[in-house]
């Protein structure tokens, strides 16, 4: 009997890397089958056939049972009727299958059981991890000046007059008041905010329970988050596969975001900085480190899951 594929939910996929894996350990990769049967009379000789197109072994043992549904049936004249059946695979099925191939058969995937162990894992290795994912310090800076903004929004006087609001009137005949300038916080928010957006990357920060008592930094790509957000990742507990990048070894650091030009910041200026923006006694804020102390690995995901 067949071993039962592990029903995992990818919740981030670098697609072109699990297609392109895929595809190397199968010798090619099709998303598609088809089915296809002659139509034969009772005057005429039988000949049905079938043929499914394009599917590597990877993927094989799940149609077997199933594709071949595109039977033909034989009406009252003796004419016989048939069925051309298609199925496809999504982008999150084969990585279903594909973790599956790689998990039961050695040699592709290094499990780690502890950051002793990563003497024995070089940059470039395929590695599953797990452990519990925090935004980087930058982007729960921006969250929590976000926060700050509708609790301040919340705070004003609903029945106040527009002038004690802050609101601009304007006068007829007269030139529009130019735009109030940004407060400090805000104009920390926009800087932060640009320093963010012109990379496709961001690093987040996991608190590895498997290997114990260690952390990786994971490099996503912001296109492959799709409909999710950071937040919505935040302290989630997941199982990460994807390629080292790098080994840090024991009491050497690293930035938790070397990719914003903020890491070119000492660390000690980084930290009170975030300190004096999460001065606010009506909010709570918890930012990760600026810096991550080694033992530990940072790793480009294919994917996430749980």
């Amino acid at each position: 009997m067949n071993e039962p594929v592990a029903l995992i939910h990818p919740i981030y996929l670098d697609v072109p890397m699990v297609v392109s894996f895929a595809a190397a350990i199968e010798g090619g990769l099709a998303f598609q089958a088809n089915v296809t049967d002659e139509i034969s009379s009772k005057s005429e000789a039988t000949t049905t056939g079938s043929a499914r197109i394009g599917f590597s072994g990877l993927f094989s043992r799940i149609f077997d049972a199933g594709i071949e549904a595109g039977g033909t049936a034989t009406d009252e004249t003796g004419d016989r009727s048939t069925r051309t059946e298609s199925r496809a695979h999504t982008e999150a099925s084969v990585a279903i299958l594909l973790y599956h191939r790689l998990s039961r058969e050695s040699g592709y995937i290094v499990k780690p059981e502890s950051f002793d162990d990563l003497s024995e894992v070089k940059a470039g290795s395929l590695v599953e991890i797990a452990g519990t994912l925090e935004k980087n310090a930058v982007n729960a800076v921006i969250d929590y000046i976000d926060a700050a903004m509708i609790y301040s929004t919340m705070k004003t006087e609903p029945d106040a007059p527009p002038a004690q609001q802050g609101a601009p009137t304007r006068q007829k005949g007269k030139k529009k008041a130019p735009a109030a300038p940004l407060n400090p916080v805000l104009r920390t928010r926009e800087a932060l905010n640009q320093d963010r957006s012109r990379t496709p990357i961001s690093n987040v920060r996991l608190r590895c329970t498997e290997p114990t008592s260690g952390n990786a930094i994971l490099t996503l790509r912001t296109e492959n988050l799709r409909d999710l957000t950071l937040s919505e990742l935040h302290k989630n507990s997941v199982r990460v596969v994807g390629k080292v990048t790098r080994v840090v070894p024991k009491n050497e650091t690293m930035s938790a975001f070397e990719n914003l030009g903020l890491a070119m910041l000492k660390p000690e200026t980084l930290a009170t900085m975030f300190s004096q923006i999460a001065s606010s006694d009506k909010i709570v804020a918890e930012f990760s480190d600026v810096t991550v102390t080694g033992p530990a690995l940072q790793v480009l995901p294919m994917m996430i899951f749980v």
